[in-house]
Parts: C-alpha cells; structure tokens; sequence
C-alpha cells in the first residue's frame, strides 16, 4: 500500500490520467478494445511499473570505466 501511495511523480500523473481519459473515450464510444489499454496505463501508474517507475530511463556511463 505505501508503493502506491508514495512517490508520485509527474510521469505517474500523467500515466493515470491518460488511462482514466482512454477508459471514459472507450465507454462514451463503447469502442470496447480501448478499455484494456486504459487499464494498463492506470496499472502502470498506481503499481508504478514500466515506464512510470522510471524503468525507461537511460543509464549514462561514467566517464573512466570500461566495460567488457
């Protein structure tokens, strides 16, 4: 419970509200096939992974080490 509580950042925000927009776009149009996409983006949001647990960013490499 305190994973989901805590932490939240704008990307995570941003995550949770285009699910709750592709859910809401889903029902008003009853275009069914959209309402798992808006699902996984909520999940993403409020289980923070993927992309907005920050799992998308890129690792930049010291300068000095090598490696193999």
């Amino acid at each position: 419970m305190k994973k989901i509580i805590q932490g939240w950042t704008i990307s995570r925000v941003l995550y949770l509200a285009c699910g709750i927009f592709f859910i809401l776009v889903a029902a008003f149009d009853r275009a069914w096939f959209m309402i798992p996409l808006g699902l996984y983006f909520m999940a993403m949001a409020i289980f923070k992974f993927g992309c907005a647990g920050g799992a998308c960013e890129i690792v930049r490499k010291e300068e000095g080490t090598q490696t193999l």
